[in-house]
């Protein structure tokens, strides 16, 4: 079998034969990180009988729409997928060999990680990955684990403590070593350096940008958002001190078309269920909220609606920043707190007057906005066309 691949791969294959445990791969989008991951795991578990391979992401609703996504695919390119069987209930694919690939959701509720064996690994994004459940996974790992992540950290990330280890091998990469990038994509990301430079060292060169004072840069206003069929609503609660916000985002393609639906203080759930009903939103509208008020939630969709709690971990802010970073943000020119929120939006400086990740000033609808993306909207991920003959 002969698979056409990026230079990534070969690394990959360079770093576990001189047996390094944690492979690190850095890079920018589109460089061919995690599917040459994913076709390195895909390999090893064809060549190895009775191979136990796991791969995680952070969350399983974000491994569903993702990576195996790209694993099938990898899969049926190689010829391969009829070959063995993929469970459904388990999310295991099983080889003729006996060698099987789990996937789980570091977010795992089940307890699945604190029992599960492996002699090999992958965590996709483990950027997004708290350091807890992802020592529950190397514990209980006989060999060696791949980790692909966008450079979308803070300088005090636990991830970088880990590249310093010995045993660990640090793999930097771009979208230049991609050879089976078009054009297109290529002039896009190289575009990055005059709309949003730092977007451009992180997403084009692979580096890792700390952060500025001013977290989001000048705001860009709408008047009319255009017809999209994907529609999400977000929902930050409070009460007396807090306002209630809510905010309604429409996506088109990479553009998030963003409008204040509601900020008021000393609204019970009661209130709040009776005002968004009162906006047209109902049922079968997709809302997300804070996790943190599992009862209100409960509050909410007994009065009719329906709605979710956002997965948040350690560095989630953080992480949920990065990620509205990479989206064009529009906000409706009448969403007066959604746009002072934005434009008031910093990080804290410490005495010696060094800008620190701690991020400062109201952000009722900045957390509204922010649920939206981390839940509906963080598989949206450009994802490169490979070619495997």
């Amino acid at each position: 079998m002969r698979i056409q691949a990026t230079e990534v791969f070969a690394d990959i294959d360079e770093a576990v034969n001189q047996g390094y445990r944690y492979i690190f791969l850095r890079g920018s989008t589109r460089s061919g990180k995690t599917i040459a991951c994913l076709q390195y795991i895909i390999i090893e578990c064809l060549k190895t009988p009775n191979l136990s391979a796991t791969i995680a992401r952070a969350t399983q609703v974000s491994l569903k729409n993702t990576i195996l996504v790209d694993f099938k695919d990898i899969m049926n390119s190689m010829e391969v997928w009829d070959w063995g069987v993929f469970n459904k209930v388990d999310n295991t694919y099983t080889f003729p060999n006996k060698s099987v690939i789990r996937f789980v959701g570091m977010d795992d509720t089940t307890s699945r990680l604190k029992g599960m064996k492996s002699d090999i690994a992958m965590v996709d994004e483990v950027n997004s990955v708290d350091i807890d459940p992802y020592e529950q996974l190397n514990i209980r790992l006989s060999k060696w684990v791949l980790c692909p992540y966008n450079p979308e950290l803070t300088p005090d990330h636990w991830i970088l403590k880990y590249e310093e280890r010995e045993d660990a091998k640090l793999l930097i990469s771009n979208w230049r070593q991609n050879s089976f990038l078009d054009e297109r994509t290529r002039k896009a990301i190289r575009d990055l350096k005059l709309t949003n430079p730092d977007l451009y060292e992180i997403y084009s060169e692979g580096r890792i940008v700390e952060p500025r004072e001013k977290i989001f840069t000048e705001v860009q206003t709408y008047t009319q958002a255009p017809e999209t069929k994907q529609v999400y609503y977000g929902i930050d609660y409070g009460y007396s001190s807090d306002p209630s916000a809510v905010i309604k985002v429409s996506v088109d393609g990479k553009t998030l078309y963003c409008e204040e639906v509601l900020y008021e203080k000393g609204l019970t759930n009661q209130d709040l269920a009776h005002l968004i009903k009162t906006e047209g939103i109902t049922r079968d509208d997709a809302v997300v909220a804070d996790s943190s008020e599992p009862k209100s939630i409960q509050e909410l969709n007994r009065e009719g609606l329906r709605v979710v709690g956002v997965k948040k971990g350690s560095g989630s802010i953080l992480y949920g920043i990065q990620k509205m970073k990479s989206f064009n943000i529009l906000i409706k020119e009448d969403s007066e707190n959604l746009i002072r929120e934005w434009n008031n939006y910093k990080f804290k400086k410490d005495r010696s007057g060094n800008i620190t990740n701690i991020p400062i000033g109201d952000d009722h609808a900045l957390d509204a906005l922010r649920y939206v993306v981390l839940q509906f909207l963080d598989n949206l991920i450009n994802r490169g066309k490979y070619i495997i003959v």
